[in-house]
């Protein structure tokens, strides 16, 4: 087969806030393939990025409306809401109002696959001219759009692969309601008969997806682990950007915020732990965040908000930390997870103090490298935190050089890599090793986006 084999990834996000699909593309073209991600704009124009020799292409798979597009009886319901519709999960906002107007005056509203239609015509001309060898859908919203794609390519005589990577289980995920569930459900299970290869992050997730998918082979877990080799120095350091002293007590929380996340926990156990510090990493204009602030004004010298840092210097970042925080809710989705963070504060050599979610807290008595609490209880937060702060460097031993290695990107990306080769018959030759580092998105014509 050609040296230099093709896969297209698709995702329905902006790309560069999710590292695993930029984990994928950074690695796969490092090793030979030739990559591009076609993601979704969050704005009104397209453009073009890059990592290591992948092409990030970010076109119009998502309709983008402002408030003044939308209808004046949904304006009604909004209440008067000023801020833009956007892409950010504003429309799906705008689809419940919709849902519970038709329910209320008794309009039955079709069940159907969000921009489905849209985000395949956006990528139809990337997918003709790449001619890709595997076709790589990332999560269930873009398993409709990947599967389309690998049909209308086989019907066009080029015999597409198609990877199903399940990010989430989708009867676990909260905001889908029970209709849009089964439908996802049903596209799963269709694309999943044909699919050369599904991957997931987690055994238990895997237990779950063999009567889900209603397959017989057990996924591939590539879990979304954090790069060694592709880490930098930071170029900030933690404690200066929040004013505290090597000595001082300090607690961080690093991504999304929300109230699934548990944070108001951590905060509201702050007030029982004087003199220590609360940092999260984090969207400053995040509602959730901004929610957080204003809820803890007596805490405002020991809460603290500092924007994201580059992925690849993220665990450089977090060592000046003391205790890595995972206190998540009880949610399906985070019983059966290794969620990203906990790897990151692991290359970190972070204590990790997680609430009783199945999958983490079993790991964190399995290695020994952190304290559990139960979810949502402020007492036992505090009593775990307190054992950790007493000793820290007894829970950094369980971070042998084994354990580290086994929890990185690098060694999930052997597994990829296996996958692709296998299912493509393909020996690429590896290219010079590039950094994990992203372009700046250079804007492109909607109508070149296939250039």
């Amino acid at each position: 087969m050609n040296s230099s084999p093709k896969t297209l990834h698709i995702v329905l996000n902006g790309v560069t806030e999710d590292s695993r699909v930029l984990k994928c593309a950074w690695s796969l073209s490092n090793a030979g393939w030739e990559v591009v991600v076609a993601g979704a704009t969050p704005f009104g124009h397209c453009d073009e990025l890059g990592i290591a020799y992948a092409r990030i292409l970010r076109l119009p798979l998502k309709i983008v409306i402002t408030q003044k597009q939308v209808p004046p009886i949904l304006r009604m319901l909004i209440k008067g809401e000023t801020t833009e519709w956007l892409i950010n999960g504003s429309l799906r906002r705008l689809r419940r109002y919709r849902r519970r107007l038709y329910e209320k005056i008794g309009i039955k509203s079709e069940v159907v696959v969000p921009n489905l239609n849209r985000a395949v015509k956006a990528i139809t001309p990337v997918a003709l001219a790449l001619q890709p060898d595997v076709v790589h859908a990332h999560d269930y919203t873009a398993l409709p759009v990947a599967g389309a794609i690998v049909e209308m390519l086989r019907a066009k005589g080029k015999n597409a692969k198609l990877i199903y990577d399940a990010h989430e289980y989708v009867p676990g995920v909260a905001h889908l309601t029970k209709p849009m569930a089964t439908l996802y459900t049903k596209i799963e299970r269709k694309y999943c008969k044909s699919a050369a290869a599904v991957l997931s992050v987690s055994d238990p997730m895997n237990d779950l997806l063999m009567d889900q998918l209603q397959i017989t082979q057990r996924p591939t877990i590539v879990a979304n682990d954090p790069l060694v080799d592709g880490q930098e120095r930071s170029q900030r350091n933690l404690r200066s950007d929040i004013g505290i002293d090597a000595d001082v007590p300090l607690m961080v929380y690093s991504g999304a915020v929300a109230p699934q996340r548990g944070i108001q926990t951590a905060l509201a156990a702050l007030r029982d732990m004087p003199g220590v510090h609360l940092v999260l990493i984090a969207n400053p204009k995040n509602k959730s965040v901004i929610d957080l602030v204003e809820s803890a004004p007596d805490l405002v010298d020991r809460f603290h908000v500092v924007p994201y840092v580059p992925n690849s210097e993220l665990v450089s970042y977090l060592t000046a930390a003391d205790i890595g925080l995972i206190p998540i809710l009880h949610r399906l989705n985070h019983e059966i997870s290794l969620i990203t963070k906990f790897g990151e504060y692991m290359q970190a050599r972070l204590p990790i103090l997680v609430s009783d979610v199945k999958t983490m807290s079993a790991e964190v008595k399995k290695l020994g490298n952190g304290e559990v609490f139960v979810a949502e209880d402020v007492s036992d937060f505090v009593r775990a935190a307190r054992l950790v702060l007493a000793n820290p460097e007894k829970y950094r031993l369980a971070y042998t050089a084994d354990v580290l290695a086994e929890r990185s990107w690098e060694r999930q990306a052997e597994v990829l890599l296996s996958v692709y080769n296998q299912i493509a018959d393909a020996s690429p030759i590896a290219r010079k090793h590039l950094p994990f580092v992203v372009a700046e998105p250079k804007p492109i014509a909607e109508e070149n986006s296939d250039k």
